[in-house]
């Protein structure tokens, strides 16, 4: 099997299995060439965005190795363990190792075995390498002979002779340039250490292609040289680092009481509130862990549908799921982070009372508390939706996220059948009434639902909504009765006791059937429209 994918040629393999690599097929041959080859060769599209997101995702996942790290290339990493590897070093008789030479090399040791143990938790085989300089890393880890699993040490000092042996291709140099060496029968960067760099240049010039000058070809082989062996400085640009949310609150003694509790998440509830206020964001998901004294931990996760800064509401929140937490034999540390932000804009308030942005905040609370009681599966919000049929053009979807689906919805600038005036309560399914009417399509003089008679003064109407064009053909279309396929003519109604109701009539005189009957059948004859209340007005 073998990743593909588009190249400057065409298809091209990207990356092969150890049964393809067995067969002859090779990284960076075509697709053709390789099937020409290998008929039954599996083939699947290269997912090249993926792999380098997952891979800078590695990179932040490595910072207990160093915090200045990124990405190398399109299948490495590099990591900085300055200052770091000593934390590795293991205890002898209960102190550490007090020879400092012996005691660096047993610190990388210790650091890449960690290192090469936990991306095999993560079932990653992975090529490690320890050097004084990026450069010598990289080539040591992908062309130093080694077992799998094991780590390459290039002592202080000693990158130049670990180097010696292997090719030229491993000092990140084009195929070209490659080439141009191997014509020269330089295939080892240790040939290059004694050669005169004026000869050199002079050797390239007269290999050199029209189309790739010898002179820039040679300075770009001698830079990566020199970086590779540590006399020329190579810049290096880390990852930035994500903003940290988070909260901490040691205790000296163990926490064993409620009230206790209460106090410290108080505290730590008005830490984070004050960071996120400073990063002008609001967080979404918030996380809380208890650590106990005997080595348990206890967590608990709320989340709000609206970005929240207010420490009074996540500490409410928080203190809901918390109530029977069982501190066992005591918190030694509680902390608390916001795992998910967006950031908000701050607006200019009105001069008048801000009403409607008060009773949208208090919602929000009652929502984030009804979600963390019930579920947030089972707290749902009507959103609108692109129908034109009345009973469909709204949808339900989770209260959490519900920000980003609104910003779908008016990103795609849809227009709602919801955007016309409609009756606050629908009827679902429309329930059958009785009409009189002055006329046949006009509106309705007198209707009579649930058995009680009612005379209308007033109507406002027709507003005609034609079928969907597909109900014929849908069967879920079709299951939601005669009156889906039929034309509509709506009216605001209004009977003497000044109650209004949303009505509709269903089909045409002599022009449609009910649903019920073949249209093509002149022999069955077709039903009058029905009637059917639909909605009802406050």
């Amino acid at each position: 099997m073998a990743l593909v994918a588009h190249g400057a040629h065409g298809l091209g393999i990207t990356a092969a299995n150890e049964a393809a690599r067995a067969l002859g097929v090779r990284v960076g041959a075509g697709l053709a060439d390789a099937r020409a080859a290998l008929p039954d060769l599996i083939t699947r599209t290269a997912e090249c965005a993926g792999d380098r997101e997952d891979l800078i995702h590695l990179a932040r996942w490595c910072g207990r190795y160093g915090l200045a790290r990124n990405v190398d290339g399109k299948d490495g990493l590099w990591i900085d363990i300055t200052g770091v590897a000593h934390l590795f070093v293991p205890k002898l008789g209960g102190s550490a190792i007090d020879w400092p030479q012996a005691e660096d090399a047993v610190a990388e040791v210790a650091l890449l075995a960690d290192l090469v143990h936990r991306f095999s938790r993560l079932c990653l085989n992975v090529r490690v390498a320890c050097a004084d300089t990026l450069g010598a890393a990289h080539a040591l880890a992908r062309f130093a002979p080694s077992s799998e699993g094991a780590s390459v040490i290039a002592p202080p000092g000693g990158a130049s002779q670990a180097l010696a042996p292997l090719p030229v291709a491993a000092l990140r140099i084009d195929a070209s340039a490659v080439r141009l060496l191997e014509r020269l029968g330089l295939r080892r960067i240790g040939q290059l250490y004694g050669l005169p760099r004026a000869a050199l240049e002079r050797r390239f010039g007269a290999l050199n292609r029209k189309d790739r000058p010898g002179a820039e070809t040679i300075a770009t082989v001698l830079m990566r040289l020199d970086q590779t062996l540590g006399y020329y400085g190579e810049p290096r640009a880390p990852l930035v680092e994500t903003p940290d949310f988070t909260a901490r609150l040691p205790f000296s003694d163990p926490l064993l009481t409620s009230a206790g509790i209460e106090a410290a998440l108080e505290r730590l509830c008005s830490d984070l509130a004050r960071t996120l206020t400073e990063a002008a964001v609001g967080g979404r998901r918030f996380h809380l862990s208890l650590y106990r004294s005997d080595g348990t931990l206890g967590e608990v996760a709320i989340g709000t549908s609206t970005p929240c800064w207010d420490d009074v509401h996540i500490r409410r929140l928080l203190m809901e799921k918390i109530a029977a937490f069982d501190a066992g034999f005591g918190i030694d540390l509680m902390t608390l982070d916001a795992s998910e932000v967006t950031r908000f804009d701050a607006g200019q308030p009105e001069l008048d009372a801000d009403v409607a942005g008060v009773h949208a905040r208090a919602a929000a609370r009652l929502v984030d508390r009804l979600s963390g009681r019930l579920g947030s599966s089972r707290v749902m919000r009507l959103l609108p939706h692109a129908s034109h049929i009345p009973e469909a053009a709204q949808k339900r979807v989770s209260v959490m996220g519900i920000a980003e689906v609104k910003a779908a919805a008016l990103s795609e600038k849809l227009v709602f059948a919801s955007e016309k005036r409609r009756p606050a309560f629908l009827l679902d399914p429309p329930e059958p009434i009785e009409v009189l009417a002055a006329i046949p399509e006009g509106a309705p003089a007198l209707i009579v639902w649930r058995r009680v008679r009612r005379r209308i003064v007033r109507a406002e109407g027709p507003e005609r909504i034609a079928p969907a064009w597909w109900a014929a053909y849908v069967p879920r279309a079709r299951e939601t009765g005669a009156h889906a396929a039929l034309t509509r003519d709506y009216y605001m109604i209004e009977e003497a006791d000044g109650a209004r109701y949303w009505v509709f009539r269903a089909g045409l005189y002599d022009r449609e059937r009910d649903g019920e009957g073949a249209e093509d059948d002149d022999e069955t004859p077709a039903r009058l429209p029905r009637w059917f209340m639909h909605g009802l007005v406050p």
